[in-house]
């Protein structure tokens, strides 16, 4: 049998359509891409009545396991005028000398892709697996309860290849069939005036208005399973081979991304994951995540690292609460999960008096106590059709002083939804974690092709719920509004908040003295008067700088009376406020000094800016100036500004001068 790549002419009663579904995946990386979509892929696809981990397998061939030029050639017969045709759209097509160095994803404990390997159109309520992946775009036979909804993930295989293609084998579970499909999506393109269509399979060429056969030639698949290191055998599942993969994909960038994706399902024990290649394997489950991710470099190990244990705690939360991610309308409250039966899920917005008063305390000395709290939010989802169901959320908030996370993780059936906008939040890590499926569909029906965020204005989720939009706002935002409530009621209650009104600072050595207000007032306490008249003769340092408003803004310049005019400055900012510490209850989404709209004019200086609203200034001259603009000039800018010793840890000092900036009024 005579097995080659072969490709359509262009029809000319239809029109030429060019396939870019690849590039609603261009704002991750080819490899992110590939993990992600083909883990969610498997993840969809568990196998029925089985128990146990959906098990993958990613093979990089690297320059040892490559093929050779004689072993390739069985396998792009037929492909290579087309891959270097004009208009192929192929900018680094390999050469035919090249060696063919690949990647292999492989799962199993799943179904395979089962269905008519002859149907060619979409049947109403027939469910082809095979058809979809195969032969259709922008279709999708998942229900609300998968993980996918456009059918457009797997243009991420091809997207991966240098000849923009990949071969597939499948085993399925229902009639164990082993079934091979090679696919090619180019350009439009020409070979000796002859267009052809972006499409093209490998196998036997079709006959004339008759879809492509996948090769069911055993002896041939057994060959290509070993050509391409394959280990599938006729356990049900799908191994993809892209061949000519990117020469710079390692195991360890693999490792990186599974980590930093799939954290959560590896730790619940959902999934295992091993990569390798000719000298190295890798196994993550449940047991050596930990031991994998302090292997990582440090920027991933020191971001995820918080989030497994977190992760961890969370899981034994669920575990001891008998596991109630499947109880759709819990209505109490116990030691491991807190649930806010008092909000019901009515609204779909909420501020502090949404919840019952000794709930909220309950979970505000919870967070300070134990520092870590799990909270189940109700929600209602609404259908235009009139049918309302019931549905939650779970979060897992940890106190964390100066935590980089500023926004909560949402992981949606185990995918990390990794550029979800909502409102931002300080000193804690947050997990949210959707199991649910009413809620699953419904942030589904929001996604994007990649998996990366949610919008209202997606083709699945426009129209289909009644308050849909403001739902969505709800899911994203709750976690941060939850998070500053519970931080600005600490605020309130913190019995160390006015230290520094009610005290009498003795300069940086010295302890604070408390004022006795009864003494103030009474006129034979000899002690009291021998104190002020103490503090009143110490001589006041001056300060080695002016400061002064500019509209949207404030300056800092040089004194030319100051003995010490290099000394360094720091200065902190914050909008004021009627109640509380404008610098407790600074946040993030106020503003922040290194990011627009705020702009920093510097002369004659070095500036560091530590924490977003903390700006450092070295002076490198006698004179100087920093100049701080971009604020809002409808509220007030409090700053608090002092001198410091070079050797000095400008955060673990009292300021000691303080001034308030209101609009354009110069101090």
């Amino acid at each position: 049998m005579k097995l080659a790549w072969h490709f359509s002419k262009v029809n000319p009663r239809f029109k030429n359509r060019e396939a870019t579904q690849g590039e609603f995946f261009a704002n991750d990386t080819e490899l992110r891409a590939f993990v992600r979509e083909a883990v969610q892929n498997s993840l969809d696809a568990r196998c029925p009545g089985r128990t146990g981990p959906v098990c993958v397998r990613i093979f990089v061939s690297g320059p040892k396991s490559a093929l050779s030029l004689e072993t390739a050639k069985r396998y792009f017969k037929g492909g290579w005028d087309h891959f270097h045709a004009e208009g192929s759209g192929l900018r680094d097509a390999p050469d035919r000398a090249e060696t063919c160095q690949f990647i292999t994803y492989e799962d199993s404990n799943t179904t395979g892709l089962t269905g008519d390997i002859d149907q060619y159109h979409e049947v109403a309520g027939v469910k082809n697996p095979f058809y979809y992946f195969f032969r259709a775009e922008g279709q999708s036979n998942k229900t609300e309860s998968g993980r996918g909804r456009w059918g457009l993930g797997k243009f991420v295989f091809p997207r991966c290849s240098r000849i923009r293609s990949f071969f597939a084998v499948t085993v399925r579970h229902d009639d164990q069939r082993r079934l091979l499909v090679g696919q090619s999506i180019l350009r439009s393109h020409n070979i000796e005036d002859r267009s052809y269509t972006p499409d093209g399979w490998f196998g036997r060429k079709p006959d004339k208005d008759q879809a492509a056969a996948p090769v069911e030639d055993q002896e041939f698949i057994t060959r290509f399973a070993e050509d391409f290191c394959l280990e599938r055998g006729r356990d049900p599942g799908l191994s993809i081979v892209v061949p000519f993969c990117d020469l710079r994909w390692t195991p360890a960038e693999i490792v990186d991304t599974v980590v930093q994706d799939y954290f959560y399902p590896i730790l619940n024990e959902d999934l295992v994951v091993t990569i390798e290649d000719a000298d190295t394997q890798t196994v993550l489950n449940a047991r050596t995540l930990d031991a994998v991710v302090n292997e990582c470099p440090d920027g991933i190990r020191e971001s995820i690292t918080p989030l497994l244990q977190l992760t961890q705690w969370a899981l034994q939360q669920y575990a001891a609460s008998r596991d109630p991610r499947h109880d759709a309308a819990p209505a109490h409250t116990d030691d491991q999960l807190t649930v806010l039966s008092s909000f019901a899920g009515q609204a779909t917005k909420w501020n502090r008096k949404a919840i019952d008063d000794n709930l909220f305390h309950r979970l505000r000395n919870m967070l300070q106590t134990a520092g870590r709290i799990a909270v189940r939010i109700p929600i209602l989802l609404q259908y235009m059709d009139g049918i309302s169901q019931r549905t939650h959320f779970d979060a897992f908030i940890e106190r964390a002083e100066g935590s980089p996370q500023k926004r909560p993780m949402f992981i949606r059936d185990g995918i990390v939804i990794s550029d979800v906008r909502c409102r931002l939040m300080r000193d804690v890590y947050a997990i949210v974690t959707v199991d649910d499926a009413p809620l699953t569909g419904f942030l589904g029906d929001a996604e994007n092709p990649a998996h990366t965020e949610w919008s209202e204005e997606t083709s699945h989720f426009k129209g289909k719920y009644v308050n849909g939009a403001a739902t969505l706002r709800f899911v994203r935002n709750a976690v941060s509004d939850l998070c500053q409530m519970l931080a600005e009621a600490a605020d309130d209650d913190d019995p160390e908040l006015l230290l520094d009104v009610f005290s009498i600072g003795t300069g940086h050595a010295g302890q604070g003295m408390p004022v006795e207000f009864s003494s103030m007032t009474t006129k034979g306490n000899t002690a009291a008067k021998e104190r002020l008249k103490m503090l009143r003769q110490t001589p006041r340092k001056r300060k080695t700088f002016r400061l002064s408003s500019r509209e949207g803004g404030f300056r800092i310049g040089s004194r030319s009376d100051a003995n010490d005019p290099r000394q360094p400055i720091e200065v902190m900012v914050g909008y004021d406020r009627r109640g509380g510490s404008p610098l407790r209850k600074y946040s993030v989404t106020d503003f922040q000094l290194d990011q627009s709209p705020i702009r920093i004019e510097a002369r004659n200086v070095r500036i560091e800016i530590r924490e977003p609203n903390q700006l450092l200034v070295f002076p490198e001259c006698d004179e100087f100036s920093v100049v701080v603009t971009g604020f809002d000039l409808n509220r007030d800018l409090f700053l608090q500004a002092r001198n410091l010793p070079e050797e000095q840890n400008p955060i673990n000092h009292p300021a000691e001068s303080q001034c308030c900036v209101a609009g354009d009024v110069v101090i």
